[in-house]
């Protein structure tokens, strides 16, 4: 891959006699990129590395081509990073806090102070930069650490649980101010979080550790697997249509949302849009809605976990 935004060789990292990286390999180009795994999955001891603030025991970590080691400083001034807990400095307003965060990024007064009004607008708090952060809701700290990581106009965006603990309308707003960046802003973004709608819903790659190991990496949408089956939904009754295919040898699955799953119970390779459109015609029960069944991104962080686990035993 030419000129990645991350990339890991053979990575250890111990902590006394705890591995907490089992020599992991990783590559990462441009985009955007979802870091999942439980807890204990080495996932913020890869983010140290990566910065720069713990070294290695083996291997190597290199960040926008620069050696995370030897050039921690200069990967974090590249870097932008929103943590998980608060981090804000009591007593400052958000334009005071934003703007300090610019300063010690390197850049001058009066330009800190431009880009913190810049970021502070872009991220929704135009009318409240100029209130003391400890007066904030949730959702606003969450959004000024958001213009914070910004303030410096980062090269790679790292968001820490960015949506933890928000409320519903909260955390669409920061899911869209993400999917603005990476989609229209052109910025790279790395994004660990235990939500896995959030990961699936911003990020087309992904990367899984378990145990301090990659169990997969690579595009999301490559990554997931198919049944051959489709997910349809009909207009009135579903009865008659799933009586009918159960006739016809399909097996169906129903859930409680209206939805169910169809599937070539006999594998005999008809089972097909066509035909489940004239099925539906046949049966009286008009269809809205079919695609195909596609494995969701926590169906397959489940499956990768445990052929992970069963690959240990």
């Amino acid at each position: 891959m030419e000129n990645p935004i991350l990339e890991t060789s053979d990575l250890v990292v111990r902590y006394g006699r705890n591995e907490a990286l089992k020599g992991i390999d990783l590559c990462f180009g441009q985009g955007s990129l979802g870091l999942l795994g439980p807890n204990g999955a080495g996932k913020s001891s890869l983010l140290r590395v990566i910065f720069g603030l713990i070294r290695p025991a083996r291997g190597t970590a290199r960040v926008l081509g620069l050696d995370a080691a030897k050039d921690g400083v200069r990967v974090r001034s590249a870097c932008g990073y929103m943590p998980e807990s608060d981090c804000h400095i009591p007593g400052l307003s958000g334009l005071e806090f934003t703007s300090f965060c610019g300063r010690i990024s390197g850049l001058n007064a009066a330009d800190a102070k431009r880009r913190a009004h810049e970021v502070l607008v872009y991220v929704g708090l135009k009318e409240e930069r100029y209130r003391k952060v400890d007066e904030y809701s949730r959702g606003m700290k969450q959004k000024v650490k958001f213009a914070a990581a910004l303030v410096h106009d980062p090269a790679v965006l790292f968001l820490d649980e960015p949506t933890n603990g928000l409320d519903p309308q909260a955390r669409l707003e920061v899911l869209d101010l993400m999917r603005d960046l990476t989609t229209n802003k052109g910025m790279n973004v790395v994004l660990s979080s235990h939500l896995l709608q959030d990961v699936e819903s911003v990020c087309q790659d992904v990367i899984m550790l378990d145990r301090g190991r990659v169990r997969a990496s690579g595009k999301i949408d490559q990554l997931k697997q198919s049944d051959g089956g489709f997910v349809v939904k009909v207009h009135g009754v579903p009865d008659p249509f799933v009586a009918l295919l159960s006739r016809r040898g399909f097996r169906v699955e129903r859930d409680d949302r209206g939805s169910m799953l169809v599937l070539d119970g006999n594998t005999n390779g008809t089972l097909n849009v066509r035909e489940l459109y004239r099925i539906g015609r046949e049966a009286g029960t008009p269809l809205r809605h079919v695609v195909p069944a596609v494995e969701t991104l926590e169906d397959l962080f489940l499956r990768t976990l445990q052929e992970g686990q069963e690959g240990q035993e």
